[in-house]
């Protein structure tokens, strides 16, 4: 039984705020195809503008770009999000299979953690301790929490993806099924 369409539509383009045509037009697909998770939670617009604040905080942060990129579509993944890549789906013996720097596999390991018990174990910590100072390790947790957190807000809005989103999803080997 296939779920019916989204909980919330995305905004049209006639109620937009300059905030948000601003975001639109500087993401992917711009204003021709606007992106459904900006158009949509701008329903909210003051936790929108303070959520685009916080998310880029994370998304530019200090930890180096392919880490934060590593742990966002694991996260992704194993939260039940749309967008996975192969390299980074199946359980930690495939993903172990990969040669991860070392920082990596336990970032990797640290989102399995966190969906598997709740919190990051003492060895994970540890080694991630060797490679991250305090703030670096307060943000890599923070990334893992808000990729959770958005990807459950996804779902239960059951927001659909652009078409474009789509075909590049259905164009991944091992990307999320329809």
């Amino acid at each position: 039984m296939a779920e019916p369409g989204p909980r919330l539509t995305p905004l049209p383009a006639a109620e937009w705020d300059e905030r948000l045509r601003r975001v639109l037009e500087a993401s992917p697909g711009g204003t021709e195809e606007p992106m459904h998770i900006f158009a949509t939670l701008a329903r909210s617009p003051e936790l929108f503008r303070r959520w685009m604040g916080f998310g880029g905080a994370l998304l530019y942060g200090s930890l180096p770009s392919r880490l934060s990129e590593l742990v966002i579509l694991r996260t992704a993944y194993r939260f039940d999000g749309r967008y996975e890549i192969e390299a980074l789906g199946g359980d930690r013996a495939t993903l172990d299979a990969v040669a991860w720097e070392p920082l990596e596999r336990a970032a990797l390991h640290a989102v399995d953690e966190t969906r598997d018990d709740g919190a990051v174990t003492d060895a994970t910590w540890a080694e991630l301790a060797s490679y991250l100072d305090d703030a670096g390790l307060i943000e890599l947790l923070m990334l893992i929490a808000h990729y959770m957190m958005l990807t459950t807000v996804l779902r239960s809005l059951r927001m659909e993806l652009e078409p474009r989103a789509e075909a590049l999803a259905e164009s991944v080997r091992g990307g999320p099924e329809a």
